[in-house]
């Protein structure tokens, strides 16, 4: 088969994933859609919500592999690392039945046909999504001194066609060997892993669209700027194709600092409603800014922490 795309979730993110689904069907309504659920044991407690083409897969189906089923041992009880690490082996199992896939994290949302970005992977063997954090220390020396430290490339969106397989195995082996945040020793999880596929691997593609992967952390590279007719253009140029919409980014909209994007954030919100996910996320943002500003944090570590979660998306 041609191509398909792919999450990795726990349960509590189903609506999440099932969103994402939809904003991909807007272009391609038969596109096959798989979903890793890392915390279930039993797929017929899934529902799709009538979606045709939802695969659902658990842990036990990444145990076919010796990479997969050392992964799954050695994260077992480390929730977050388990799904980070997975994304390889999930994308190599899927690379067996087809030609082409896409991973995405669940919080990412589709504004524009991606049709180009498959027909990247004609020419690419693996397309990597640079963070986009500000390239001059002077404007915006947190997120510049991150992209040394928290990876060059954002974890959440990767893609690979056949042929790829070998710079998936060398991530995934590093995630087993290591998937640590320790910004000492220049390790961000599975993402600072990524830096190294274009120098060692052929066929590594990184995607030099400023409309993939819009988020907090990319505001000075990749202004948000209306066009006369009200329509958002990534530095007056690139449409949005997709947004990483982490938490952070999130208050961020709701907060005014990125107000351009509210339509997008509306949007999503109305999908993970109509997906089942149980929660207004415009809401629930709006009680978390409220409470912040009622009561804030004003410890050392507090202001830390914030400045953390700003920069690195929330992870």
């Amino acid at each position: 088969m041609e191509k398909c795309f792919c999450t990795i979730i726990t349960r509590s993110h189903l609506g999440w994933a099932l969103a994402l689904c939809d904003s991909l069907r807007q272009w391609d309504a038969a596109l096959p859609f798989v979903v890793l659920v890392t915390d279930v044991e039993d797929a017929s407690s899934l529902d799709a919500g009538g979606r045709p083409g939802v695969e659902f897969l658990l842990l036990a189906d990444m145990n076919d592999t010796e990479l997969g089923a050392a992964i799954g041992t050695k994260y077992a009880e480390q929730s977050d690392e388990l799904r980070w690490s997975l994304k390889p082996v999930l994308m190599l199992q899927l690379l067996k039945r087809y030609r082409k896939v896409m991973y995405g994290d669940c919080d990412l949302h589709f504004f524009s046909d991606p049709a180009w970005l498959w027909k990247a992977l004609d020419k690419g063997s693996v397309l990597l999504s640079p963070h986009w954090r500000s390239a001059t220390a002077t404007v915006d020396r947190p997120n510049f001194d991150l992209l040394y430290v928290g990876g060059l490339y954002n974890g959440g969106f990767v893609a690979a066609s056949q042929g790829g397989e070998a710079a998936l195995q060398a991530w995934g082996a590093n995630c087993l060997a290591v998937c640590i945040k320790d910004f000492t020793q220049g390790q961000y999880v599975d993402q600072t892993h990524l830096n190294l596929l274009p120098v060692y691997f052929d066929g590594v593609e990184v995607l030099k669209h400023r409309g993939c992967n819009v988020a907090n952390w990319n505001m000075v590279e990749c202004a948000r700027i209306r066009n006369d007719q009200g329509e958002v253009f990534i530095n007056g140029t690139f449409p949005i194709v997709f947004i990483h919409f982490t938490r952070s980014m999130i208050d961020g909209i709701v907060s005014g600092v990125d107000g351009l994007l509210r339509p997008h954030l509306e949007v999503l919100r109305d999908r993970l409603l109509a997906a089942g996910f149980p929660k207004d996320v415009i809401a629930d943002s709006e009680r978390r800014l409220a409470e912040k500003n009622k009561e804030p944090d004003t410890s050392v570590r507090g202001r830390l922490g914030r400045a953390m979660k700003r920069v690195t998306g929330g992870k």
